[in-house]
């Protein structure tokens, strides 16, 4: 009867350590998961920002149908938050590149999410 509950106790502890590692895997790739929706979330926030001086005259500190000049102060006094750090990466007129670096590292390297903003869509990419 003694090994019999050994064996009850070491099968215990292997199912008790297996949960754990489970349970522990799905809230890292939890964390990744809302640290990109926040990512995004602030990036569309920046996107709105920057179409609002898209259509902007130039006398009224917007681009005048254009997103060339723009800087991401002219976005928002913060370009850092909570979630991350904030930049452009490219400006044409046409078009304004916006990128996320989070702060939650997954495996080696840190969240990133480009979005590319036009007058009317925005496109994002997860770049890691």
């Amino acid at each position: 009867m003694g090994t019999q509950q050994m064996l009850y106790v070491a099968l215990g502890v292997i199912i008790v350590g297996i949960a754990i590692v489970v349970g522990v895997t799905a809230f890292q790739a939890n964390a990744i998961e809302s640290s990109r929706n926040a990512l995004v979330d602030d990036l569309l926030f920046f996107a709105t920002k920057a179409r609002s001086y898209f259509w902007k005259p130039l006398n009224l500190g917007g681009g005048n149908n254009s997103f060339e000049g723009i800087d991401i102060r002219k976005l928002s006094a913060r370009s850092e938050t909570a979630n991350g750090r904030y930049y452009i990466e490219n400006t044409t007129s046409d078009e304004v590149v916006l990128v996320g670096v989070g702060r939650v590292v997954s495996g080696r390297d840190t969240i990133r999410v480009r979005m590319r903003v036009n007058e009317s869509t925005s496109q994002i990419e997860i770049i890691h």
